[in-house]
Parts: structure tokens; sequence; C-alpha cells
């Protein structure tokens, strides 16, 4: 996991108790994507066919909520590529 992305949730449930709405609004707000270093992201469609694109605006994007290693993983697999997880502007 990114240092930045570990940071920007350990903000986000900071003086929030675990399982409710408020740590989960905090969470749902660290959003990040997927990247390769040559600057493709992985894009997800909507019949759940994910490919890589040049075009950052049809990136799938993941908060706080979701699982970051498995989801590098996974597509790392599936793509054959390494992934760096690329924490977005809130």
């Amino acid at each position: 996991m990114s240092t930045l992305l570990t940071r920007s949730i350990a903000h986000a449930v900071r003086g929030t108790k675990p399982d409710t709405a408020q740590r989960m609004k905090g969470l749902a707000r660290v959003r990040w994507v997927l990247a390769t270093d040559d600057g493709q992201f992985v894009a997800v469609n909507d019949r759940a066919l994910a490919t890589l694109t040049r075009d950052p605006a049809t990136a799938a994007i993941y908060d706080g909520r979701d699982n970051e290693a498995l989801k590098a993983s996974f597509f790392e697999a599936l793509h054959k590529v390494p992934l760096t997880v690329v924490l977005l502007d809130t």
C-alpha cells in the first residue's frame, strides 16, 4: 500500500468508531486509481471487462473502503504489468 494512501485512510478514520456511517463516509472520500509506470490506468466497463487505458477519465476509481493490495494483485495478474496506487485529489 502506498504511504500516502495509508496516511489518507488513517486521517479519514481518526476520531470515528468502526462500522459507523461517519467512518464509511470518511473512507469513501479517499479516492484512488491503479496505474502503470507508462501512464495507463485500469478501466472496468459496465460489462465488467477490464482494460488498460490512457484516458484518466475512464479509469476505475476506488476508495478507502476497497482493498488496494487485492485489487492491484488481481489486475496485475490479469494485465501482466506492475500497477501503482495513485491517490486522487479530493
